[in-house]
């Protein structure tokens, strides 16, 4: 937890370099979204807001008075989980994709922030993000029967990013992207059976890959998430003899496209 506090200070740091320091090679991405469409499709206005609004802080010398706040950024996301108990698959609700119930609209939420450093004189950047998570989800063992799990999350993370074609950049205004980057989730509350014990998760690595395109204003990439670790402690006892998830196995994927800011 103290790792993932600091990581967010650094990633708040980043954001009082002053505007007169950057020269095109910046990305960034203020967002907000859940894996449901209706409540995705709403969670942009905020952060669509923030980032125009940045974008028109950053180019406080080139602004007038008539400029308008132009919405930069944001993201789609569609979450791919999935248990197992003995190998079979369990049934899970993890919320429907356009259902408007609460569980469907508010199954797996995630706000954050990006900061990227790719200069236009090198085809390789770097980038820096830390996210925030809730995932609810309902799901019936053959052990302890139908449960429901609230997840609080935090997520540090690093990546690199490869500008293959600086001549199109700089001469067509484009150039195709790749994103590579790891991130570290960490749960650091919920609320589950057994007393709400958070020994009964597994915290783990992600990685994110992505491809797509820059331009001089505004980078879209697809890609997606994988987790690799099993949400569940199989080791977890509540007695030294009984062991819940001892035959527990989880996959998880996230699809996902994404709009940044350049600047």
């Amino acid at each position: 937890m103290k790792k993932s506090f600091i990581t967010l200070l650094l990633c708040s740091a980043m954001f009082s370099v002053p505007s007169s320091l950057f020269a095109g090679d910046f990305s960034l991405n203020v967002y907000s979204g859940s894996t449901n469409f209706w409540s995705n499709t709403l969670f942009q206005v905020p952060s669509g807001f923030i980032n125009g609004l940045t974008a028109l802080l950053t180019d406080y010398n080139n602004a007038s008075y008539n400029d308008e706040i132009k919405f930069y950024g944001g993201s789609y996301r569609y979450q791919i989980f999935g248990i197992k108990e003995y190998n079979n698959k369990i049934k899970i609700d993890n919320g429907n994709y356009f259902g408007f119930k609460g569980k469907d609209l508010f199954s797996n939420i995630q706000c954050g922030l990006k900061f990227g450093w790719a200069p236009k004189i090198s085809p390789f950047g770097i980038y820096v993000s830390c996210a925030y998570q809730y995932h609810r989800f309902e799901a019936n063992f053959n052990k302890i029967g139908w449960n429901t799990y609230k997840l609080h999350s935090v997520r540090p993370g690093i990546g690199i990013r490869i500008t293959p074609f600086l001549g199109l950049l700089e001469d067509d205004k484009w150039s195709p992207i790749a994103e590579v980057g790891t991130s570290y989730n960490y749960y650091f509350k919920n609320k589950g059976p057994y007393d709400n014990d958070k020994n009964q998760f597994n915290s783990g690595m992600i990685s994110t890959f992505s491809v797509g395109a820059r331009s001089p204003y505004v980078s879209i990439v697809a890609g997606v998430e994988i987790d690799h670790y099993s949400l569940f402690n199989r080791d977890f006892t509540i007695d030294g003899f009984f062991y819940p998830y001892a035959d527990v196995k989880t996959h998880n994927y996230t699809i996902f496209i994404s709009a940044n800011y350049e600047f």
